[in-house]
């Protein structure tokens, strides 16, 4: 085998040299980030200034690189979005929320204005019982018309009361005219006391379902006017969130330009 002579292997080094610096340039070049907007391989490779994410001006999943700058706009602008989508989501169903209890107040106002006018117009009393039974022999259609016979019936009680009480005054005590008397007096007392409870009772029950009116009243008129301040606010709002929307989305664009 020939030995090498100093200068031949001095030309291998050098040779030797050139290919090495040659292949490191072209790797280097290889590796390296062009500018903005260019394709690049791997998601999150960085490469100086820049960083390779997925294309955000563009619907399709492409990789190219992007600035420090690029990146922070199209956070900004995922951002924008997600404040959208959350506050018309949770707008949406407090609205909803709102509407759903405002309907069933109007609801309720709709079911004691229908119990209200059947007590007062439609609904039939009893005045009057046959003896020794439970079947109504006299009766009143509506409210004012059985006031009207239960009045009169205490009046009539009264008067039975003043009559036997002054009869008894008569009787010799301990007599049976006497015990006869008393028992009448006894039976118009309980029938006054009867009839007076009916009274009380039925102008309690007016009295509460006209309550339950004005209380559902109310309660609309409070809750028309959140459900129309809701409406109002929610696209109000819809309306800056979606104007900051639209600028996040122009000062991607910007900041995102191929070439940067």
């Amino acid at each position: 085998m020939k030995k090498l002579t100093s200068r031949k292997f001095a030309n291998v080094l050098v040779a030797g040299a050139l290919i090495l610096g040659g292949s490191v340039a072209f790797t280097a070049s290889a590796d390296a980030a062009g500018k903005q907007g260019t394709s690049c391989a791997k998601l999150n490779a960085k490469s100086g200034v820049y960083t390779c994410i997925a294309n955000p001006t563009t619907s399709n999943y492409k990789l190219v690189w992007a600035n420090a700058n690029c990146i922070s706009a199209q956070t900004a602008y995922l951002g924008s979005l997600a404040d959208l989508a959350t506050y018309s989501k949770n707008a949406s169903n407090a609205t909803t929320q709102a509407q759903s209890l405002l309907a069933s107040y109007q609801n309720a106002l709709t079911v004691a204005q229908t119990s209200l006018a059947d007590v007062m117009n439609t609904k039939v009393y009893p005045i009057e019982y046959t003896p020794g039974t439970r079947t109504p022999s006299v009766t009143a259609i509506g409210y004012n018309a059985a006031i009207a016979a239960y009045t009169a019936k205490l009046a009539a009680d009264q008067a039975g009361i003043a009559k036997y009480t002054a009869a008894l005054a008569k009787d010799v005590v301990g007599s049976i005219q006497a015990k006869s008397d008393q028992k009448s007096i006894n039976d118009y007392q309980l029938g006054l006391k009867s009839r007076q409870s009916t009274i009380d009772n039925l102008n309690k029950q007016v009295a509460r379902i006209n309550s339950s009116i004005a209380n559902d009243q109310t309660a609309i008129t409070t809750w028309t006017s959140t459900v129309n301040g809701s409406i109002a606010q929610q696209k109000q709002l819809t309306v800056q969130l979606k104007a900051s929307t639209t600028s996040a989305k122009s000062a991607r664009t910007l900041a995102c330009k191929a070439g940067l």
